[in-house]
């Protein structure tokens, strides 16, 4: 039924209704005068026809025979005033003084009136109208074969609005798939080369094959400059660990975050460029949410906060460990921008439809304009410069929820700033 009114609702059919309306009205409108003034004209000039008739015969009334005029039918009335033969039966009225019927001697329609003369005697006077009332039906059968035009013309109407609305849901569905998945290798099915879409969906897919060739060559640049320089650094980190010095600790930390950012890229890189799912299997997030809050609960009475959970049982097919890291990062960035004694609400539910996951914390937010930012490789807010961190934590929440084909979002409420994941 929706998909139905979708079609009803596009524009190819609203526009082919609007020009089928206009036309059906038209020739309706016409059809309509011409059998108005066809029918009205047919009944005056038959009239007129009946009236010079009966007016001939007045005049040669006492003459020894009168003049018998082709297409003209005369029959006196017995004396008790009815029509001899079997015409009786078949009168109908064409309009008030006037009949209709079919003379059974020659099976020839005529519309006719009964005059009577000085003398007492009455003739009924007939017009032969069989032809007459034959293009008149044509007429009528034009117009219900107009009206059937008409019909046929929506149907079809509907049927390409049927087609152009497929072919353009089949673009904007491959659209909204690659757009919240992220997966670039995906391209839209060509039906066919010679229509519009069909162009239009071969120009989509090379726009298509060029975004993925960008966006593998910047990942490929990321992905080589982590591995070229993660190794260095391993080495530089091991030559610290075996000198003695005053900044050996402060050393020893700045390696250790340099290696955690190259390898917080490359796993970045890998859940996107390669999204394996071979380690799927059915879970229950809410297992998983726990044992992140276990895992973080003495760091957040170490800060005095309160962590308050509202959890539903969520199952679902996911990889544990991917699952378990992302929603650690999001907790981790609560605690971090929560202040002492601050609060930090966890709700997971389950409406059958998804499983929507908000970590809400009491924390200053962020800034609208950066709202869209914050899952971006290294993007960091002014005020969060200051704190430790590698840019990195929520631009791996969001390659772990898309490969989940999921969503995720950030907003600032009247309870602080929230992270919404939907999965």
């Amino acid at each position: 039924m929706m998909t139905g009114r979708r079609y009803i609702k596009s524009s190819s059919f609203i526009m082919a209704m609007l020009f089928t309306i206009l036309c059906g009205a038209a020739a309706l409108s016409l059809g309509y005068f011409i059998n108005y003034f066809a029918r009205g004209h047919f009944e005056q000039s038959t009239e007129a026809v009946l009236e010079s008739e009966i007016r001939y015969l007045e005049e040669k009334v006492g003459q020894p025979s009168l003049p018998m005029n082709p297409g003209r039918l005369y029959l006196p009335l017995d004396d008790d005033g009815t029509i001899p033969g079997d015409v009786q039966p078949d009168l109908s009225v064409l309009r008030e003084g006037i009949l209709v019927f079919v003379y059974p001697e020659d099976g020839r329609r005529y519309a006719a009136k009964i005059h009577q003369f000085p003398d007492g005697r009455s003739l009924l006077v007939g017009y032969d109208i069989t032809e007459i009332v034959h293009d008149f039906r044509f007429m009528q059968w034009i117009g219900i074969c107009s009206i059937a035009f008409v019909m046929i013309v929506v149907f079809v109407s509907y049927i390409i609005s049927v087609f152009v609305v497929k072919g353009t849901n089949k673009i904007a569905n491959t659209a909204r798939e690659i757009i919240e998945t992220g997966d670039l290798t995906r391209r839209i099915d060509i039906g066919s080369r010679w229509d519009d879409l069909g162009n239009m969906t071969t120009v989509l897919n090379m726009l298509l094959s060029r975004i993925e060739q960008l966006m593998t060559g910047v990942r490929q640049v990321s992905d080589n400059i982590a591995h070229d320089l993660r190794t260095p650094l391993t080495r530089l980190r091991q030559k610290i660990e075996s000198t003695n010095g005053e900044k050996k600790d402060e050393l020893l930390k700045e390696a250790d975050h340099l290696l955690s950012t190259f390898n917080a890229l490359l796993r970045i890189s890998r859940i996107e460029t390669e999204r394996q799912r071979s380690r799927f299997q059915a879970i229950d997030l809410c297992d998983v949410v726990r044992d992140v809050v276990d895992f973080y609960e003495p760091l957040a009475e170490e800060k005095e906060i309160t962590l308050d959970l509202s959890l539903s049982s969520a199952p679902m097919d996911g990889d544990r460990d991917l699952l378990f890291q992302a929603f650690a990062n999001i907790l981790d960035n609560a605690l971090k921008y929560t202040p002492v004694r601050g609060t930090i609400g966890i709700v997971l539910e389950h409406t059958g439809e998804c499983i929507r996951l908000c970590v809400t914390d009491s924390g200053p937010g962020v800034a609208s304009t950066d709202l869209d930012k914050i899952f971006e490789r290294f993007y960091r807010t002014e005020a969060s410069r200051s704190t430790a961190g590698t840019g990195l934590g929520l631009s791996l929440v969001a390659a772990v929820v898309a490969l989940h084909n999921g969503q995720v979002r950030a907003e600032n409420t009247s309870d602080g700033f929230s992270i919404i994941t939907i999965l």
